[in-house]
């Protein structure tokens, strides 16, 4: 079955401002200087715990789990809600489903967030799976396994994302790969994507292009 698979932030909905509040809320209650609004969106895509060392500056394993806590207990309650769909992209993966395209979901979220994300923005019937790496699976491994699990063929599988995180899963697992540039992520880092969009209406005619 001809399978697409979406990253979550940056490529469905921009959830930059919820993120950044919740990392300011858990820097404050680790008594360390909090982020601009400007600097978050380089902590959007990887794994919490990378950015929390980055943020923290510590290789302090304790205290990064500490911070990511405080991150997810402001997100899960809060932060997730503080987000929006981006313009076209509830119609882009309506004419998918339509069209008969599996569609699933690969994030470094954790799973539970990201069912709680697509279910407030009623868009989890679209999905025939949500997977999360919860900032331990990194991406490739996850959508390695997302592809064991469904028995996708890799020759009619494409995944859509907006950071180089989602375009080196793809090549890692050798599938097609589309950038989207209203994302998270610079131009650079998704240049080496097999295809680069600028909108959400351009979804369906990219992947018939790709895995028919």
């Amino acid at each position: 079955m001809k399978t697409v698979i979406f990253d979550l932030d940056g490529t469905i909905s921009d959830s930059s401002e919820g993120i950044f509040q919740s990392f300011n809320y858990a820097l404050d209650k680790m008594n360390i200087a909090t982020i601009s609004r400007t600097e978050v969106n380089r902590y959007i895509g990887p794994p919490l715990n990378d950015s929390f060392r980055s943020l923290l500056g510590t290789d302090d394993d304790d205290m990064v789990d500490e911070a990511v806590r405080f991150f997810r207990n402001d997100y899960t309650t809060v932060g997730y809600k503080i987000n929006q769909l981006y313009a076209g992209i509830d119609d882009a993966l309506l004419e998918l489903n339509n069209s008969g395209y599996r569609l699933l979901i690969a994030t470094s979220k954790k799973t539970e967030t990201a069912r709680d994300v697509l279910s407030y923005f009623q868009m989890d019937h679209y999905f025939q799976g949500i997977y999360g790496g919860a900032s331990e699976i990194p991406k490739p491994e996850l959508v390695q396994h997302i592809l064991a699990e469904h028995k996708c063929s890799k020759d009619i599988s494409v995944l859509v994302g907006d950071t180089h995180f989602d375009i080196h899963a793809a090549k890692m697992n050798n599938i097609s790969s589309i950038g989207v540039t209203w994302g998270f992520g610079e131009i650079v880092d998704i240049s080496m994507a097999d295809v680069m969009i600028n909108s959400p209406g351009e979804l369906l005619q990219h992947i018939k292009k790709l895995i028919g």
